[in-house]
């Protein structure tokens, strides 16, 4: 009832008997099939605290029990009696609310990002527990990125550049973003929140007034939620080709408590997972999603958070499918690469993780320390912790390859984590952002 109750994000309303057995076969097919509940998570690799897969009993039940005919019973329909409406908002009324700027959204083409901002009203910092994106078009917005900005823009543009920190984030099927027990996240005093929005025309000419509902804490958490992101943007995926497969990761300098994951690709992508690969080298998987779904994208929570110790590895594996058998595929015949657009493709997950060395009193600069082993954590495909000239692909793949004879100072045919940050501290400012590679804030697509 979640899902498919009046105003619900679901196709048509569970609100009586009738209702029910009229689309009890589609039920069955969807159970049957695995599309719903739309929970991808594998069950059988690690528990998640929001699992929304019903049980192999309940599966049994209910299709048993569609298969007998759908019998009514004795008694009143409950359904009927105690009529569901969804709630403006899930989590009760927000302590504050932005209001994204409305966005007229054509009826085709390709719409560019767009990075409005708010002016925050707030008039003294506030910790954050829960946040809520209610898009103001389901089917024109694929994206909202948030993040708090020091002052106003005065080119208007809210670019992420100037972000420090989230508040809050939506993509399609997403749900709220919650916080629990003593972590949390900050939302300073006046300046502005930066929006990053991707809309996707769909057909019809349409509005959207997106809005965003936060809920503040009464106390001051202990911990501070970090968020750090497994990401490629060298990828590139050959014509007419079914599996092919990506790989990236994330090192953890430090010992590290990692709360969920949210894996993000684009129309093409098949499935992906996400393993822990200790410093001693031994490789946990976490979380795979046998057959990814653009459709409906989420956090994935773990019941418990997982010990990450430092030296560790966060690796994630994405197969994509370019060929004609993949309904969802734009256009089988062209060589795919990295892009904003939901017609190229992406190998992005967010992981949300604290420090243990980290408290709301104590902290530390989270970017810094990722930041020379980022660029690594992309291109070294073999995992191997050192870099060949095969794995050189993208910009700074081309830029690296030009300049290897001097970057490889070993002579040894390969560049280590020490020749790559002595490279990197060479190159200008704006190259040297690049070379270090995205980070929290990096568009999705």
């Amino acid at each position: 009832m979640a899902c498919h109750s009046e105003g619900g994000i679901g196709p048509f309303a569970m609100s009586n008997y009738d209702m029910v057995k009229g689309f009890a076969p589609m039920i069955r097919e969807v159970i049957r099939t695995d599309r719903m509940p739309p929970y991808n998570a594998d069950p059988h690799v690690g528990k998640f605290s929001d699992n929304k897969n019903l049980t192999a009993a309940e599966v049994k039940t209910l299709v048993h029990w569609i298969e007998a005919g759908a019998p009514r019973g004795e008694g009143a329909d409950p359904l009927a009696a105690h009529k569901v409406v969804a709630a403006e908002w899930p989590l009760g009324k927000p302590d504050l609310i932005l209001n994204i700027p409305a966005y007229k959204v054509p009826a085709s083409g390709i719409v560019d990002y767009q990075r409005p901002y708010t002016v925050n009203e707030l008039t003294e910092g506030k910790w954050i527990r829960a946040t809520t994106v209610k898009p103001g078009d389901r089917r024109a917005v694929h994206h909202v990125l948030t993040g708090w900005m020091k002052e106003a823009p005065k080119n208007g543009v809210a670019s992420e550049t100037n972000w420090r920190g989230s508040v809050g984030g939506y993509a399609v099927g997403a749900e709220s973003n919650i916080f629990g027990g003593d972590v949390g996240t900050y939302l300073p005093a006046g300046g502005a929140v930066g929006y990053q929005m991707h809309y996707t025309p769909y057909g019809k000419e349409t509005v959207d007034n997106s809005q965003i509902g936060v809920y503040f804490r009464k106390d001051q958490p202990k911990y501070i939620m970090r968020s750090v992101v497994v990401i490629d943007p060298t990828i590139e995926i050959a014509p007419n080709t079914a599996r092919h497969q990506e790989v990236a990761y994330v090192e953890f300098p430090k010992d590290a408590l990692l709360y969920s994951a949210f894996p993000h690709a684009h129309y093409r992508a098949y499935s992906n997972d996400l393993w822990l690969q200790t410093p001693d080298g031994k490789k946990t998987r976490l979380l795979t999603l046998p057959r990814y779904d653009f459709n409906w994208q989420r956090a994935y929570t773990f019941a418990e958070p997982v010990k990450i110790p430092a030296g560790s590895k966060l690796i994630a594996h994405y197969v994509y499918d370019n060929s004609k058998r993949n309904p969802s595929n734009p256009d089988p015949t062209i060589k795919v690469t990295w892009g904003e657009q939901s017609h190229e493709e992406m190998l992005f997950t967010s992981l949300s993780f604290r420090w243990l060395d980290e408290t709301a009193e104590k902290q530390i600069d989270s970017e810094a320390r990722f930041a020379e082993t980022r660029m690594f954590g992309m291109m070294d495909d073999n995992l191997d912790g050192r870099l060949q000239k095969a794995e050189l692909r993208g910009q700074m793949g081309k830029m690296m390859l030009t300049f290897w004879d001097r970057i490889d100072t070993s002579k040894d045919g390969t560049i280590d984590k020490a020749e790559l940050k002595a490279a990197q501290a060479l190159l200008p400012q704006r190259r040297r952002q690049a070379a270090d590679g995205p980070n929290e804030n990096t568009p999705l697509g």
